[in-house]
C-alpha cells in the first residue's frame, strides 16, 4: 500500500506515481488486503457542515421573508413560495453530495430543468403565469445560494466552479425582462432574483478575475 500526498488518497498495487496526479508515491503503513488498483479517494465534504449551512440559510430565508410582509404587506407572495425554494435548496444539495464530480455544472443543469418543467405545467394548466412570477425566480436564487453553500464546504478549485457560478448568475438575470415585459403579477421574487445575481455577479468577478478570464480563454480556445 502507498500513499499519494498530494491527493491524500492510498493506492493499492504496484504503482511509483499517483494515477490521478502523477505525483511519486510514498510507502505507507496502512494494513489493508490489497483488493484494486485504484485508489480510495477521500471525501472532500463534511455532511454535518452542509446541513449547518443549509439550516442555517434556510431560517435566514424564512426569518426575511416575515420581516420583508412586516415592512411591505404584500398578499400574493406567500411563506409557501419562500419554503418551495428553501425545498429545491435542500433537493440541489442532495443531488450534489450524490453526485460530486462537477457540482456547480450539475446545479445548473438542475436550474434549467426545473425551470422548463415549471413553464411546462403552468402552460398545461391554462398559463397564469406563477412559474415567472414566482418559481423561476425563486429557483435562480436557490441555485445560487446552493452554489456558494457547496463553494464553502466542498474542496473546489476556482477554475472548478466560476464560470458556471457566473452562468447561473446571469440565468438569474433573466427575470429582469419579466419585469420590462410587465410578466409578473408580483414583482418582488424577480427583484430578488436580479439584485442577488448582480452581487454574485460582480463578486465572483472581483475575487476571481484571472480564473474567469483563463476559463473563457481555454473555452474560446483564444
Amino acid at each position: 500500500m502507498k500513499h499519494c500526498p498530494k491527493c491524500r488518497a492510498d493506492v493499492k498495487g504496484d504503482w511509483e506515481k499517483c494515477p490521478l496526479c502523477q505525483t511519486s508515491l510514498k510507502k505507507s503503513d496502512s494494513e489493508i488486503i490489497e483488493e484494486s488498483d485504484f485508489p480510495e479517494i477521500p471525501l472532500q465534504f463534511n455532511r454535518k457542515k452542509i446541513k449547518q449551512h443549509l439550516s442555517l440559510s434556510s431560517f435566514l430565508m424564512i426569518l426575511l421573508y416575515f420581516v420583508a410582509h412586516f415592512i411591505w404587506r404584500f398578499q400574493f407572495f406567500n411563506l409557501e413560495y419562500v419554503l418551495f425554494g428553501i425545498m429545491i435548496m435542500w433537493v440541489m444539495m442532495h443531488v450534489i453530495v450524490r453526485k460530486r464530480r462537477n457540482i456547480v455544472k450539475g446545479i445548473v443543469y438542475i436550474l434549467v430543468l426545473f425551470s422548463l418543467l415549471s413553464l411546462y405545467f403552468d402552460y398545461i394548466n391554462g398559463w397564469l403565469g406563477w412559474s415567472l412570477t414566482f418559481v423561476i425566480p425563486i429557483l435562480c436564487i436557490s441555485a445560487l445560494l446552493a452554489m456558494f453553500i457547496s463553494i464553502q464546504v466542498v474542496n473546489l478549485k476556482a477554475e472548478d466552479y466560476v464560470l458556471y457560478l457566473q452562468l447561473a448568475a446571469i440565468l438569474g438575470l433573466i427575470p429582469a425582462v419579466f419585469l420590462l415585459m410587465n410578466w409578473v403579477v408580483v414583482a418582488l421574487p424577480s427583484l430578488l432574483s436580479v439584485v442577488f445575481s448582480l452581487v454574485m455577479s460582480i463578486a465572483v468577478f472581483y475575487r476571481h478575475r484571472q480564473a474567469v478570464i483563463s476559463e473563457l480563454e481555454k473555452r474560446m480556445h483564444v
